[in-house]
């Protein structure tokens, strides 16, 4: 493309970053958000769901959760998406009470967990040794 005089803009950063991920090359996936910033290109909110799928698939959950505070302090509207991503990485890396915070922050809100984002809640919360809870979350789905 730039040989031709063609500059990738964000969804073309997106598609590539995405792609990456699928095959498992996260460090490419980072290389790309790195020359996606150095190039001007301003991140949309899938550049960053794509970008806390690629930390926490990575355990990078602190940065993943540095990421995720910039995009709140950032004028980007926040999707159930990239909170459900979080919530995921979260639980499969058995950090829990972290993710049951984050999905009380959804409560006040106007965004509603949706049917992945309560099966990925509830997952953790069983794995945690938690089956109350989760039984008690099973019961809300829907409502």
């Amino acid at each position: 493309m730039t040989k031709q005089g063609i500059e990738p803009n964000v969804v073309t950063y997106n598609t590539l970053m995405h792609g990456s991920c699928q095959l498992g090359r996260v460090s490419t996936a980072c290389e790309l958000w790195r020359k996606m910033l150095a190039s001007g290109q301003v991140p949309d909110l899938v550049t960053y769901s794509i970008l806390l799928d690629v930390l926490c698939k990575s355990d990078e959950l602190e940065v993943a959760l540095k990421v995720f505070q910039e995009m709140r302090n950032s004028e980007l509207q926040l999707d159930i998406i990239s909170y459900s991503i979080l919530i995921d990485g979260l639980c499969k890396a058995i950090h829990v009470e972290v993710a049951k915070k984050l999905f009380l922050q959804l409560s006040v809100s106007d965004l509603k967990p949706n049917f992945y984002t309560y099966c990925t809640m509830i997952n953790g919360l069983c794995r945690e040794g938690l089956p109350e809870e989760a039984y008690q979350l099973f019961k809300r789905i829907g409502r």
